[in-house]
Parts: C-alpha cells; structure tokens; sequence
C-alpha cells in the first residue's frame, strides 16, 4: 500500500511541474478569450466576404466542383489553396453560414497563440535577465495578444482567416528553425539539419500558399538569430540563411534590375507613387504603434482609406516626424541589444513582420490586420523592456505581483474587445462606429448610403453622398456624384443628367478599384430604365469619359482592363457591336474574367469576324480547366454561336 502511495504523491508531483503558472495562465486566457468572442460569431458576412465565400455555398449545394473551389481560375499563388482549404472544411463541417467561418477563426487565433508561445518561451529563456520567468512572461505575452481588440477584424472577418494562416505556418517555420538551431548547439545536426532544411520550407510554402506576407518568415528567423546567438555561426545556419533569405532576395533584386516594370506596373493601379507609399507607411508604422500601445478600441476602423497621402518630406502630414521615430527607437533598440536582447528582438520582428504588406509592394495604405504577426513582436519587445529594470525593482518579476498586473491589464483589454465585439456583430453597427471617428472615409459613406437604399431610405443614402461630394478632393468629388445618380436611379428619382457632366469635370489621370465600382453600379441602376433622362448613351459616354481622361495609364492595368470590360457590355448592349469590339480586345488578357471572352466572341460574330471568334474560343478553351463547370458551360454556349455562322 506504502508503493502505490508513493507512486500516486510521485505522479501528483509530476502533474504539478507539468501544470505550472505559465500553462493554467494560457488555459485561463484561452477561455477568456473564446468568451469575450463568443457574442460576436452570430454576426453576418461583412464586405468582400460574399464575394471570396460564396463559391463555396455553390460547392456545399453541389454547384461546383470542390477544385474549384479550392484553386479556382488563378495561378497557384494567387488561388491561395492552403486558405480555401481550410474555408471548405469549415463549410464541410458546418455549414455556408457565416458561424463556422467566425469559430473556425476564433480556434485559428487560439492555435497561433500557443505556437507564438513556444516561440516566445524559447526565445526569453535565452535572455539572462528574464530566463527565470520566460515561460510566465511569454504566457501573459501571449494573453495581451489574443485580448487585444485590434485583432477583432482579424478573427471576425471571416475573409482574413488568410492572414491568420500566414501567421500560423509563419511561427510554425520559426519554431521549426529555432528546434534545429537549438539541436546544433546542442550536437544534434542531423535532426536540425532535417528541421532547418525539409521541416522549414514545407511549412512556409503552406504559408505562402494561404497568403503571400507569410515569406516573411526567414527575415524573422535572422531577427532571432541576431539577437540570442552570439559567436561564430554554424555552417548549417550560413547555408540556411543563404538558401531561404539571401538568394530569394538577391534574385528579386535581379528581377528588379532586369525589369522593374515588375514592381512599378502594379502603381498603374493606384493613385499614389511608389515614394508616396514608402513615405506614407512610416506615418502608417507609428499609427498601428498607437493603437497597440494605447488601444481605444472605438477609434479602430476596417476602412482605413481616409489615411492621408504624404506627397513628400514636407508635405501635410509630413512623413518626417514619423521617419525620425522609427529611426530612433531603432537606433536606441540596436544600441541596447547585449543588455535586452528580447527588446532588440521584439521591435525588429515587429518592422520585419511589416515588410511584405508595408513596403514597397502596390497595396492599399492602411489596415489593421496588418499587425496579426507583427504585433507579437511589440509584445516580446515591452516584456524584453523589463531586462533594463534595476535590481531592486525585480521583486516586479516575481511571479504573485507579476500574475496581478498582467490580471488587470488583461481585463482592461479584454472589456475594451468585447465592447469592440459587440459593435463587430452588424455591418451597421461596423459602419456607424466609423462613421463617427472617421467621418472623411468615403467608403464608409458608400457602405452606409448602400445599406440606406437596401431600407428604402434614398434621401438618407444621398445625403452620405453630398458629405463628399463638395469635399476637396476631387477623386471622392467624382466618386460621390456619380454614385449620387446612381443612388438617385435606385430609388426611381430620375436625375438631372448635368450631374454626371458635373462629375466628369473631376476625371482622373489613373482609373483605380474605386472608379470601376461606381461605373458598375451606374451600369446596373440605368440598365432597366429606372432613370429616364439617364440613357444608355449617357451612361456609355460617362464610362467612355472615364477611360479616355485615363489615356495615358498602361493598358496593363487591371482596374483599367476592368472598366474595359463595364464599356464593352454597355457598347453591346446598346448593338454598338464595333466600339464593344475595341473596348473587349484590350480588356482581353491572361487574368481576364469569363465575361470578357464571351462579350469579345459575341462582338467577333456579330462583326462579321468567324476566324477571330474561333480563336477567342479556343484560347478560352486552353484556360478554363476541365473541374469549372461554368467555364465549360460557357465553352459549349460560345461553341454553338460559332456554329450558328
């Protein structure tokens, strides 16, 4: 009896070494943190979601075959498969709805909290000042993190579980270099070299595969390096650095060299230079340093297109200030590397983790998931502060006081996320909070005057439009008026037509996203003679105004290739068979929509033209893959038009 006595105390022992502080304070936070969101995942689909989820409310119905949902009609980078993957096992399970989009993400942002906490761990316990309490103060880290209300339009918005995936095979690869790091200090290569070399490239490839930011990954991993590995490095880390960040990047430099037209073509799309941008994201850097270090979770927003542009050094808002921060806390972090290794980790994962997204790419300027894995590297860098306290303010660090304000704090967060979740459970509720911080975002405006039509209150959706249309800036002057007669169309109000020659007199040098929106829904509220006075001559010649102001932007273009397409079906509809022609062909590309190459056949047929709609037809054939059923259905529709001549 004494034996099995002191076998039971011996496993009790066991257990509660195994069960310390760290690990009930991650299971505590984790139920925390799935029921401060719990009230928020009966909220609808928000935004782009329809557009990027509804193919897979066809495959559930058996609309469409599960490769195509999973790679649809883009190359494989772009089809992002590891992420539609995962969305068509969400449905699989649960259903179209949008609950288990918003559960399965809530699970995805647990799961990316416990890996960054082995990341963490391993990392502070490489740091001698807080090595004692690494596991405690990666898990409250970790708890900060999961609380913190700026991810709310992460984990809520069913589209950017994307993001979250990035995250998630981003800190898988970052483990599975710092296990095999670790292994080759400690005399295991062949493990680490199995880690570092077939271990770390599958899980970035899953994560490239779900989102692009997540190649980020090897810069993290020098991040790490540079700040706890002293020495001589081994060749295994030389060759490991040299094959997944210094021949990627010394390639993409090449590329650049050989055609920049490879980076630069994609500002054909926007409104702003790739300088403007550059200077732009540092103002952007210190505003998402803002909202993490102070959250006012009322103030945070999902439209972030109210951010102003900085022309120049000396612009207003000046970038300068901005530029000048950055560079010195970086100065300061780099300087204080040996004494707080983890504050020279944290901050500089932090301005790594932004690279991809807020750089040098064409991307819009500002959003807030942005920050999903770069603000675990401001989490590492204020924990990585406390190496710098003096030795009588240590008793801070001992695990009672240390567990207490991390309480507090925790609860302050967690109050201020689920207020944020509550808002987050309606559109309305999303819009009418930015409409009251951030009452200069035209899409906001667009979003509510939409949501006012839906309700039958056109008057109330006009009066959003009339906020930016005598505003100073002359794309939202052009933005707001043509959807103003295209509201007015809506709600059968029949418009003057002089305000769309009123728009017109703001066109611009660039047609961006915005532009080919309104022209779209201009399209569709004057298509059924909703609006007398508004012809289909009118609308074609505002579409054809839109262009022509834009004739100096490459043709390249997608958001111009897209306003080609909105020309071609107005110039068709109205048997303007010739002008819908031109317009098809230029809009005719690799990437090109269904609709373009059946618009571009009909005109063919219709010109006279049997050879060129044969070959229209068959390059569409060599591009619709056998699974589209859509595609094939086009196929066999155009196939028998071209028959019939």
């Amino acid at each position: 009896m004494s034996s099995w006595l002191e076998l039971l105390k011996r496993d009790a022992r066991g257990i509660g070494a195994r069960w310390d502080a760290a690990r009930w304070w991650l299971c505590c936070m984790a139920a925390v943190t799935l029921a401060v969101y719990w009230s928020g995942l009966d909220g609808p689909f928000l935004f782009d979601d329809p557009a990027n989820l509804s193919v897979f409310r066809d495959w559930y119905h058996g609309r469409v075959d599960w490769r195509f949902a999973v790679f649809g009609r883009n190359d494989l980078l772009s089809a992002r498969p590891v992420s539609m993957a995962s969305f068509l096992l969400t449905v699989g399970i649960g259903g179209p709805g949008p609950m288990p989009y918003k559960l399965g993400n809530v699970l995805i942002h647990l799961a990316c909290g416990l890996l960054a906490f082995r990341v963490l761990q391993r990392a502070l316990s490489e740091d001698a000042a807080l090595a004692a309490r690494a596991r405690l103060l990666a898990a409250i880290a970790i708890a900060l993190w999961w609380l913190h209300p700026i991810q709310v339009s992460t984990v809520l918005y069913s589209v950017q579980r994307m993001a979250q995936l990035a995250a998630l095979f981003a800190l898988v690869s970052v483990l599975a270099y710092w296990v095999g790091r670790a292994r080759l200090v400690n005399g295991r290569a062949r493990s680490a070299a199995l880690l570092l070399f077939v271990a770390f490239p599958v899980s970035l490839v899953c994560g490239v595969l779900s989102k692009q930011s997540a190649a980020i990954a090897p810069l993290l991993c020098l991040v790490l390096e540079l700040a706890y590995f002293r020495g001589p490095r081994p060749r295994a880390v030389k060759c490991f650095f040299a094959v997944f960040l210094a021949l990627p990047m010394a390639a993409a430099s090449l590329a650049l060299l050989w055609s920049p037209e490879l980076l630069t073509r994609g500002y054909a799309d926007w409104d702003f230079s790739l300088g403007q941008r550059l200077l732009t994201q540092a103002r952007a850097l210190i505003s998402y340093l803002g909202s993490l270090l102070w959250p006012r979770a009322e103030r945070m927003s999902l439209f972030g297109d109210d951010f102003a542009l900085s022309t120049s050094l000396l612009s207003t808002p000046s970038p300068l200030p901005a530029l000048v921060a950055l560079a010195t806390i970086s100065g300061v972090v780099f300087a204080l590397r040996r004494r707080a290794p983890s504050l020279f980790a944290g901050w500089f994962w932090f301005l790594a983790a932004h690279t991809v997204e807020s750089s040098v790419l064409p991307l819009e300027m500002y959003y807030e998931h942005r920050n999903y894995l770069p603000s675990l590297g401001l989490g590492l860098a204020l924990i990585g502060v406390l190496a710098l306290l003096p030795k009588r303010a240590s008793m801070g660090l001992r695990p009672l006081p240390l567990t207490l304000a991390a309480a507090g704090l925790c609860a302050l967060l967690a109050t201020s996320t689920w207020g944020r979740v509550q808002t987050w459970r309606s559109k309305q509720g999303i819009v009418s909070n930015a409409l009251l911080h951030h009452p200069d975002s035209l899409r906001a405006r667009q979003t509510q005057a939409f949501i006012d039509v839906s309700a039958d209150r056109i008057d109330a959706a006009l009066a959003q439009m009339a906020q930016m249309a005598d505003g100073p800036i002359p794309r939202r002057r052009l933005l707001a008026r043509i959807d103003s007669v295209s509201i007015a169309c809506l709600g059968e109000r029949d418009p003057d037509p002089a305000s769309l020659e009123q728009a017109l007199t703001d066109t611009q040098a660039q047609i961006t996203l915005d532009e080919v929106l309104v022209a779209d829904l201009l399209s569709q509220a004057t298509s059924v003679g909703r609006c007398p006075r508004i012809t289909s001559e009118r609308t074609i010649d505002t579409v054809l105004s839109l262009l022509a102001a834009a004739s100096k932007q490459p043709d390249t273009a997608e958001p111009k290739r897209q306003m080609r397409l909105i020309a071609s079906l107005l110039l068709a509809r109205a048997q303007r068979w010739p002008e819908a022609q031109q317009q098809a062909e230029r809009a005719w590309a690799a990437q090109a929509p269904l609709e373009t190459a059946d618009i571009l056949v009909r005109a063919y047929l219709a010109n006279g033209d049997r050879d060129a709609a044969e070959r229209t037809w068959r390059e569409l054939q060599a591009r619709v893959r056998p699974y589209d059923r859509a595609g094939q259905h086009l196929l066999g529709q155009l196939r028998g038009l071209i028959e019939q001549h």
